[in-house]
């Protein structure tokens, strides 16, 4: 997959605010452009996630059959993986989406950072047992096939 690829993630606990205020009105008739407050790769996203847990964490690109395999064999439906595989490979080398003002004009108060989410979800990401937690590679990945031979 792709490190350099960039994302505007949002929280859903923004989202949730911002559906509920929404739905209590003001913004009836509106189309609105959520995203977070910052544009991040997905390298810089895995970063974060490891500055929340107190790891220092890397991302490995693996080849995008690879990725479809596992998605797919993880219960993603395969026209769903082809169609995130796809944008992945035409938005790699460049951002897909800028950071709008929408959220925060809908919230009154900037939305919430990555960072924000990551130290909120740290307990998830930390536990032993979580498949990030690994520090094998998975037999499917390329390393453990240069390993094996």
């Amino acid at each position: 997959m792709h490190a350099s690829f960039q994302e505007v993630p949002i929280d859903e606990r923004d989202l949730v605010e911002i559906a509920a205020r929404t739905l209590l009105g003001g913004h009836a008739g509106r189309r609105l452009e959520l995203t977070g407050p910052e544009s991040l790769t997905h390298a810089a996203m895995v970063a974060v996630l490891g500055e929340a847990i107190g790891r220092s964490l890397r991302l490995e690109e693996i080849p995008p059959e690879a990725a479809a395999r596992h998605l797919v064999a993880g219960g993603l439906p395969e026209p769903f993986v082809r169609a995130l595989l796809a944008r992945y490979a035409r938005y790699a080398t460049r951002p897909q989406h800028p950071v709008t003002g929408d959220a925060a004009a809908v919230l009154g108060r900037p939305p919430r950072t990555f960072g924000d989410w990551a130290a909120a979800h740290a307990p998830a990401f930390a536990r032993q047992d979580h498949p990030a937690a690994r520090r094998e590679p998975r037999q499917d990945h390329p390393a453990a096939r240069r390993e094996q031979g």
